[in-house]
């Protein structure tokens, strides 16, 4: 794929995410093959890395459910993207299910290979995200 459509792709992934494009699945986007990795001091996500497509999938509709519906909000700073990869920096702020205010700033970095995402790196303030 060209850098284009690479990020074009990451960024209608992020379009789903956040409810903006409800006609795709997002399962659609990942390779059967992917890998999710969050920091290892992350204990909220176990196992660590996930891997296959069945595994990254329950990870995301498990997570989703933490926040508030149509409160998800990501504000993306940087993105930055080659023949493989892309970068995305952003603030996500959202409301948590049980009233609490959340903001925290991610890189994720998206590994691409034949159209589809095979790998994402998520970083994050784990410790902030924990203690909420």
């Amino acid at each position: 794929m060209t850098i284009e459509q690479n990020r074009a792709l990451v960024q209608q992934y992020f379009s789903v995410v956040t409810g903006a494009d409800t006609s795709t699945d997002l399962g659609s986007f990942f390779a059967p093959n992917v890998t999710w990795q969050v920091p290892q001091s992350n204990p909220a996500i176990k196992p660590n890395p996930r891997v296959g497509h069945a595994a990254v999938m329950d990870l995301l509709t498990s997570g989703v459910g933490i926040y508030e519906p149509g409160s998800m909000d990501i504000q993306q700073q940087r993105v930055v993207a080659d023949e493989s990869s892309v970068v995305v920096q952003f603030t996500l702020v959202a409301r948590l299910a049980r009233g609490t205010d959340y903001r925290n700033d991610y890189i994720m970095l998206f590994s691409i290979s034949d159209g589809k995402i095979d790998g994402v790196w998520e970083y994050l303030d784990s410790l902030y995200q924990w203690q909420l």
